[in-house]
């Protein structure tokens, strides 16, 4: 059956006209999640388990990626800044949005990205350490913040939030599994956030790696990050932090975007922008998601 373009206005059922208008691409298989999502309200009891769930307490407890005890390395180029290869098990959460940006799964049918990686994909990739042997989902829609570019005396990332809907649940397997949201009180200066992706380690150089890498980096307190010589940082907003080591080394890059930023084993960040990477005093911006969760909850309609 043919794929068909509609409009979905939020005016349909509870979704509040303060969240905006959404557009997206439904085929026949997407009706059903629409109709139990949007009209009747019905959300299945969760039968599965968070990653944090899924892991010891203990398997979030800060470690270095330089450490002896850390995955083989592999030569240092065109991936996260600083970081190692990991294996998919180590961030199940990960997923690609369409190929150039990352994403992270938070429900079986339902991706967070970044609203500047836009609303033109298909697709979302995921299941593998791989980004070639990733598994395609199609998305049924996308629901761009209504904030987004549309703030006035912003700062121009603000509100830099998109979810996505999928046609076809992902499965709960060990390489891939839904991350909860974090609270506030993860994204406290000092915290270690896990940032993953595909992305670059060069500032617009190379291609995107094959190989998922991930680092570590500190938050940084927000007043602190208002105060640095780049101009980009000096009207960030409370709904953005940074993290970064104040002499760079380790960073997102390019291709980064949209992925997923953890502290304890829960989702508290989506690489939003930086300034170039890994440059000293230029640390990378990310969206706060824990300040999102009645936006995402009024969406989505997951108990979160």
């Amino acid at each position: 059956m043919p794929t068909v373009f509609l409009i979905f206005w939020a005016a349909v059922g509870v979704v509040s006209a303060n969240y905006g208008n959404y557009t997206g691409f439904l085929s026949p298989g997407c009706i059903a999640s629409y109709q139990r999502m949007y009209i009747t309200r019905r959300i299945p009891p969760r039968n599965y388990q968070y990653h944090h769930e899924a892991k010891s307490p203990d398997h979030f407890n800060y470690h270095d990626d330089n450490s002896e005890n850390s995955a083989p390395t592999i030569p240092l180029q065109w991936r996260i800044v600083g970081g190692k290869q990991v294996s998919i098990t180590e961030v199940p959460y990960q997923v690609m949005y369409g190929k150039y940006c990352g994403g992270t799964l938070i429900a079986p049918e339902w991706v967070m990205t970044a609203a500047h990686c836009r609303d033109k994909e298909q697709y979302v990739y995921a299941g593998s350490t791989y980004r070639s042997q990733t598994i395609p989902y199609r998305i049924c829609a996308h629901f761009i913040h209504p904030m987004w570019n549309n703030s006035n005396n912003a700062h121009f990332h603000d509100f830099d939030y998109q979810l996505l809907l999928l046609e076809t649940p992902i499965p709960i397997t060990p390489n891939s599994r839904p991350i909860a949201i974090g609270s506030l009180e993860d994204t406290v200066p000092g915290a270690m956030a896990a940032v993953s992706g595909w992305g670059h380690t060069k500032y617009k150089q190379g291609k995107m790696e094959d190989v998922v890498r991930r680092v570590f980096v500190p938050i940084i307190p927000f007043e602190v990050c208002r105060k640095l010589p780049n101009k980009n940082y000096h009207n960030i907003t409370p709904r953005m932090f940074c993290a970064g080591l104040k002499n760079g080394t380790k960073d997102s890059c390019q291709g980064d975007s949209g992925g997923p930023a953890v502290v304890n084993g829960k989702l508290v960040g989506l690489v939003s922008f930086g300034v170039g990477c890994a440059v000293q005093n230029q640390p990378g911006v990310y969206s706060n998601i824990p300040l999102m969760r009645d936006w995402i909850r009024s969406v989505t309609a997951l108990p979160l």
